[in-house]
């Protein structure tokens, strides 16, 4: 059951909305607002799996409230919808990081049926929108980090989470290489501590390089090593580059956006 939030500045259209979502599949609606602040200040108390948000909206649309929600809430999933298809709109939607636009005068029923059983599995628009964006550019890009201590993990996935990027995260090099030959587990880019037990960082990385689609995925390398042979190693298996700790964490985040 996902719960959802409908924020849109016509009751007409949300009450409309609700009945369809209801005949779609499984939604709770625990939610509604008529503008971005509205929406915001429901965010406070309540905690959406998806979120349907009218672009034209008073005080605050739905553009400038899904950068804020988002900002706050980096993994929430929210769908624009507008009677207009406006290529400016459907740019600055997505590129806040929304998963969807969809035009309202268009039948949507099966659309709504697979976000509500599968929200994140895609980015979301109507058959009969003409223009859609460059999703490469666009999309959502998930960083996998590998290290068996479970502190840097917590501190690096929260940092990037805050930044806009989905993050995986494993604590087990061979665990991590499984998920990575996955159908659905495909990371723009991987963090790599070079000491954990079993296998070694430059050894995870040159298995990594075996697996075709990652052979020219960055893959950076984390350690408080200053041994230049290791340095070395981690060259010579594939690692794009090298991260000693500690590390400030906007330079990090920066070296993060470089290497995408």
């Amino acid at each position: 059951m996902k719960k959802v939030i409908i924020v849109d500045d016509q009751s007409v259209f949300r009450k409309s909305l609700t009945e369809t979502l209801y005949t779609a599949g499984e939604a709770e609606i625990i939610g509604e607002a008529s503008n971005g602040e509205e929406f915001l200040e429901l965010l406070r108390k309540q905690t959406p799996d998806v979120v349907f948000m009218d672009i034209e909206m008073p005080v605050m649309n739905g553009i400038q409230a899904t950068r804020a929600a988002l900002k706050r809430f980096p993994n929430l999933v929210i769908i624009g919808l507008s009677l207009y298809e406006n290529e400016t709109y459907v740019n600055e939607l997505i590129g806040a990081g929304a998963r969807g636009y969809l035009l309202k005068t268009s039948d949507n029923h099966e659309l709504f049926r697979a976000i509500l059983k599968y929200p994140e599995a895609e980015i979301f628009f109507s058959e009969d929108l003409n223009y859609k964006p460059d999703l490469e550019k666009n999309k959502i890009k998930t960083i996998m980090l590998v290290d068996d201590f479970e502190t840097n993990t917590i501190v690096m996935k929260s940092s990037l989470q805050m930044s806009g990027y989905k993050v995986i995260t494993h604590n087990n090099p061979f665990i991590a290489l499984k998920n990575l030959q996955e159908p659905d587990g495909k990371s723009d880019l991987i963090v790599v501590d070079y000491r954990m037990p079993a296998m070694n960082g430059a050894e995870l990385v040159a298995e990594i390089r075996k697996i075709p689609i990652y052979r020219k995925t960055p893959v950076l390398m984390l350690s408080s090593e200053t041994d230049p042979q290791k340095k070395a190693d981690a060259r010579k298996a594939g690692a794009t580059g090298w991260l000693k700790k500690p590390f400030q964490l906007d330079k990090f985040i920066h070296i993060i956006e470089t290497a995408l």
